[in-house]
């Protein structure tokens, strides 16, 4: 076995949990949804601007790199002769200490002080006082990651030199500043024929005067990490900073299980677990080998309905026995008593219906039939059902906007009609590179919900977040329709949170789907979820109605469709007779590509909204021909569609039940 040194990524998930320092980098071995988590490809999709606009703030800095990124020694052999300058500035220096390996986005050397400067594609705010500790005198859950990254960072720089005076910073987007450049968001592409290791192609070579045209800002952290080596601020409370680099050194370099006792909480978020033993694909479940070890779990044990899978259960700190977790085993003491809600269903009461229902195999649905149809019989015709696609980037497209502007790229729009028509009537994308589409978007959801006054469906809150947003880019433009705008988007959506201006409720304020959901109908199917992707499945399998008309093509139906063909059957079953999920039957963006065509975005599906964000994220930042771009497009277009006329199927058979 090749050596093995505790890297900062490695630290950083011990501290999440010690024993998954013993199932990282064993792919072969243990299954980790992080593999192929759509939402971290994401995540890092904006994260290569960050770092080369960081660098620009030093347009003096030198790149440690060598023929193998993975060769640590001569990484560090090259960094050390660096160091002997009595000031330069590096870009990813490499350090090598006792087991320990880093190596820092950006250090700064003047005789012995450095500045060790840790680039994050994460914003703060200046003045916000509780930033990074909260107002009870604790760091913040979201920032102890980087803040403890940060430091096992300086120690391991201290540690290969004790003369060094290190001062650490964090460089952030700061939602305080608007850039002075335009097309920012453009300047930093990503290729295959690029000359950089990284695959980037910077469009910009200096910054001339970084604090206009840089949206980023260097944080000094000092006061935090010295709470954090002095033990003030932990995250596994029986450990000290330094003991626990020890510990974790111990196991990670000897290959050796941790033993760490159960964490609840950890193992509900543990991405060594699969939802099922297909999803395993032959590989170990870490979460098993954990809960077999400590716990003594049988396979009967883990196919047993657990607490995990309960919607919205918080109360992790009165599970004293990791085994009560088992369903059967759950008693008021946990899940504590029923709380009535007058006219839907309460939190409690979904949850205990989840229970028991669970407990005797019960896969009957519960509905509040009286509340849903007095409900229903609110809404007007024709019903209109939309679904947003969005992002935020990092950095901003026009001069004047401040990072992580919130951009709506797509929407989708389904009409059902009062005689039970179904039209798929208007969709919209503008994923163009460079093309902020926020105003183009607002003009046509505008254009499309105009043509009516039916009542308007979301799913979730997340359509209501981006019209507000949409509603304060438009305030602070020079759009010669703004105010038009403004007005109409004021009707469909309700204030949010603070604003500008006087509080709204819109006449078509959009209605939630999904809170009708949660507050008049359960599903056993769900298992507790409330996404439109367990619903829908959930659906299909309890729904005769949408069974009997689903399992046509949507040409005998009579649904008109943008994106598919009117042979297109939405309910199919695979060979044991199982439902097969609709958003996984949808087709893959390169499948009808032949073997020789060179694709660079890597993009195997879209069927969530993590993929989705990606895919924005290669058609704005990636180098690719027409062909490519356009099978993305077009991938988009049928997952955004399936969205609507999935909230269509679930208001079928609401409908269905109230009747």
């Amino acid at each position: 076995m090749s050596e093995r040194y505790l890297t900062k990524s490695r630290y950083k998930l011990g501290l999440e949990c010690p024993n998954k320092l013993y199932f990282t980098k064993k792919e072969e071995e243990f299954y980790s949804a992080k593999t192929n988590d759509t939402f971290l490809q994401a995540l890092a999709s904006g994260g290569f601007q960050v770092e080369e606009l960081a660098r620009l703030h030093y347009s003096d800095g030198i790149l440690v790199e060598e023929q193998d990124q993975y060769d640590y020694k001569a990484l560090h052999e090259t960094t050390a002769k660096l160091l002997e300058r009595e000031n330069v500035v590096i870009f990813e220096p490499a350090f090598l200490v006792e087991g320990l390996f880093i190596r820092v986005d950006i250090l700064v050397k003047k005789g012995n002080n450095i500045q060790l400067i840790e680039v994050k594609a994460k914003s703060y705010h200046p003045e916000n006082l509780y930033e990074f500790i909260g107002k009870r005198g604790t760091i913040k859950p979201s920032w102890k990651p980087y803040l403890f990254d940060v430091a096992f960072q300086k120690y391991v720089i201290e540690k290969s030199n004790s003369s060094f005076n290190v001062t650490p910073f964090l460089m952030l987007a700061d939602k305080s500043k608007t850039t002075s450049l335009e097309g920012l968001n453009q300047k930093f592409r990503i290729s295959k024929s690029s000359k950089e290791r990284t695959g980037i192609v910077r469009l910009l070579d200096i910054l001339k005067n970084p604090e206009h045209e840089s949206v980023l800002s260097k944080v000094n952290i000092s006061d935090i990490i010295t709470l954090i080596e002095n033990g003030e601020q932990r995250i596994l409370e029986q450990y000290t900073f330094e003991q626990s680099i020890i510990a974790f050194r111990e196991a990670y370099t000897k290959d050796k299980y941790f033993n760490y006792p159960i964490d609840c909480v950890s193992c509900k978020k543990c991405e060594f677990k699969a939802a099922s033993k297909d999803e395993l694909n032959g590989l170990k479940s870490g979460f098993e080998f954990c809960w077999n070890s400590q716990q003594n779990w049988s396979e009967n044990e883990f196919k047993k309905p657990n607490l995990f899978e309960v919607w919205d259960f918080r109360s992790w700190q009165k599970v004293q026995d990791p085994n009560d977790i088992i369903l059967d085993c759950v008693t008021e003491d946990i899940l504590g008593f029923v709380t009535p809600d007058a006219g839907k269903l309460s939190r409690t009461e979904r949850q205990w219906l989840q229970i028991e229902k669970s407990r005797n195999n019960d896969t009957n649905l519960e509905v509040l039939k009286d509340e849903l149809k007095e409900e229903m019989d609110t809404w007007t015709f024709p019903l209109n059902f939309i679904d947003f696609e969005t992002s935020t980037v990092a950095l901003p497209f026009y001069v004047g906007q401040k990072p992580y502007e919130q951009v709506a790229f797509q929407f989708s729009h389904h009409i059902y009609h009062k005689n039970g028509r179904i039209e798929h009537a208007t969709q919209f994308i503008n994923s163009d590179p460079g093309i902020y589409p926020n105003f183009l978007f607002a003009r046509a959801l505008k254009k499309a919900l105009s043509k009516n006054s039916g009542s308007i469906f979301k799913f979730a809150t997340h359509e209501n977040t981006i019209v507000n947003a949409v509603i304060e880019q438009l305030e602070l433009s020079n759009e010669k329709d703004k105010h038009t705008l403004i007005d109409f988007l004021k009707t469909i959506s309700h204030s949010k949170g603070e604003h500008n201006g006087m509080p709204w409720l819109g006449e078509r304020d959009m209605i939630d789907l999904c809170r009708v959901i949660k507050d008049y109908y359960y599903n056993p199917y769900t298992k507790g979820s409330n996404s439109i992707k367990k619903v829908l499945p959930a659906v299909f399998k309890s729904s005769a109605f949408v069974k009997r008309k689903y399992k046509k093509t949507i040409g005998e139906i009579g649904i008109s469709s943008k994106n598919f063909s009117s042979s297109k059957v939405w309910l199919s079953s695979d060979t044991n007779g199982n439902v097969i999920d609709p958003y996984r039957s949808l087709p893959k963006p390169f499948e009808e590509f032949n073997d020789k065509f060179h694709i660079i975005s890597d993009l195997e599906d879209i069927a969530d909204g993590g993929a989705a964000l990606t895919a924005y994220g290669k058609l704005q930042y990636t180098e690719m021909n027409n062909k490519e771009r356009l099978a993305i497009t077009d991938s988009l277009l049928r997952y955004c569609e399936l969205d609507t006329l999935a909230m269509v199927m679930i208001y079928e058979h609401l409908k269905e039940l109230i009747n």
